[in-house]
């Protein structure tokens, strides 16, 4: 019975191992940020596991990492700022080990 003890053991482990990269990517966080009217953007933020965002941080940077504006994600998980002029791009921080970004190029209906 020992004999077998050795396998079963040596399979969970593999099996734990194989699963650990799923769970650590589980709570990865996510920013889309879409055109909205008036010349604004909407963004949204998550976590990849369905969680909301709300309270986080966001920021809006030109390349230079000048804030061009910053704010809090609402009750609904999204924030708006109105479009600048030239180069920029979106942060959100959960102010620990998570960040997304968004760059302007990527803000498309």
């Amino acid at each position: 019975m020992r004999k077998n003890l050795h396998p079963l053991l040596l399979s969970a482990l593999f099996v734990g191992a194989v699963a650990l990269p799923g769970l650590a990517s589980a709570h990865s966080l996510l920013l889309t940020c879409k055109p909205a009217a008036a010349d604004m953007v909407r963004c949204v933020g998550e976590f990849s596991d369905g969680s909301d965002a709300v309270g986080m941080g966001v920021q809006v940077k030109a390349y230079d990492e000048r804030v061009l504006a910053k704010g809090t994600l609402g009750g609904d998980s999204s924030w708006q700022f109105k479009r600048p002029a030239g180069e920029f791009f979106v942060r959100l921080d959960d102010g620990g080990e998570h960040s997304a970004e968004v760059d302007h190029t990527d803000v498309k209906p």
